[in-house]
């Protein structure tokens, strides 16, 4: 089989592997799609950690075509999502139940073999059953929309509220779609890139802002006076983490979901903060959150197709990895065996 192996910052190879045999509670997944996420291009680069020599690829869905020893509750046969994110189950934060927060955890695609291969390994337990209606392009948006669901409960909207999502790429978008099925009435999206723009337009925003070319304080405030009860933060940067403290309402919640780089700095007036009882909300992957992402995408609550802006195969992803994130477009998947949509 061909894999796409990380060995190093700046070097992403093609290699052919034998099919790999699953262990005790195992389960081998043929791999239909897996989802080129921002932080395999923060792994491409350096900026984020990972375990070389390593499969990458954590968003990927597949068929299950070998049982281990012991595995209950899978077939041969059924299609699965696959959760990366493997806690220890021992540590303190674990057994306070927020395995997301595990100091020991594992993740497909970062520190184990994931989803850039044709077939990988996961545990039965990190493997979630799909509808037999989803297709592969659903199944791969699988983690990260259990991810936005995460945030979004951290964030608490509530119907009637005016949100902010700053940020139109995948992850924005993903945000802007939940927050409508939570009951956001006045949705707002600032997004410099047009091509964005009208698709969060077309996705369920009442307004899509350039924020170069407008002053995005006054926008949302045409709209909203009293400012937004909810800002989510979805692109990882210093000038719009101080953004959302000024288009945030008083008593609204600030949700920063996007990635920021570890060395990055803000600069924020904690008097606003104070003032404003402001609260500031930070979101980390996806605890327990995956059957519900797989509830909102096969109903269709939530639009994934849109989103995908290209399928490469395979041996394309070392370029498509050194040549960085599409500016225009929203999400590129590697397609291994997409037989099913």
């Amino acid at each position: 089989m061909s894999a796409a192996v990380f060995r190093r910052p700046g070097s992403v190879v093609i290699e052919e592997r034998d099919v790999p045999s699953p262990g005790p509670g195992e389960v081998l997944v043929r791999v239909e799609a897996c989802g080129v996420c921002g932080t395999d291009f923060h792994i491409f680069k350096g900026e984020a950690p990972a375990r070389p020599p390593v499969v990458l690829g954590h968003e990927y869905c597949g068929e299950v075509v070998a049982l281990g020893e012991g595995v209950a509750g899978l077939q041969l046969g059924d299609r699965v999502a696959v959760d990366p994110n493997i806690a220890c189950g021992r540590c303190y934060h674990c057994r306070l139940g927020k395995v997301h927060l595990c100091g020991s955890m594992e993740a497909l695609g970062v520190t184990l073999d994931g989803g850039f291969a044709g077939y990988s390994i996961a545990p039965v337990t990190q493997c979630h059953a799909l509808p037999s209606h989803m297709s592969a392009v659903q199944g791969a948006f699988v983690e990260p929309v259990a991810c936005c669901v995460h945030g979004i409960d951290l964030a608490g909207i509530k119907p009637g509220n005016t949100v902010v999502v700053l940020g139109g790429g995948t992850i924005g978008l993903i945000l802007l779609q939940l927050a409508q099925t939570s009951g956001a009435t006045t949705l707002i999206v600032s997004e410099p890139v047009q091509k964005k723009r009208e698709l969060a337009s077309e996705l369920g925003a009442t307004l899509a802002v350039d924020p170069l070319s407008a002053d995005l304080e006054e926008q949302v405030r045409a709209v909203a006076p009293a400012g937004a009860d909810i800002v989510i933060e979805a692109v990882g940067r210093p000038d719009t983490v101080e953004a959302a403290v000024r288009i945030a309402a008083r008593g609204g919640c600030i949700l920063l979901f996007g990635v920021a780089p570890e060395d990055a700095k803000v600069s924020i007036n904690p008097f606003a903060i104070y003032k404003k009882e402001l609260r500031i909300q930070g979101s980390y992957v996806n605890p327990f959150t995956f059957s519900r992402a797989i509830s909102l995408l096969a109903s269709g609550a939530v639009k994934v197709e849109p989103l995908v802006e290209r399928v490469v195969p395979l041996e394309d992803l070392p370029s498509v990895l050194a040549s960085g994130p599409s500016a225009g477009g929203a999400k590129t998947l590697a397609g291994l065996n997409l037989t099913r949509g």
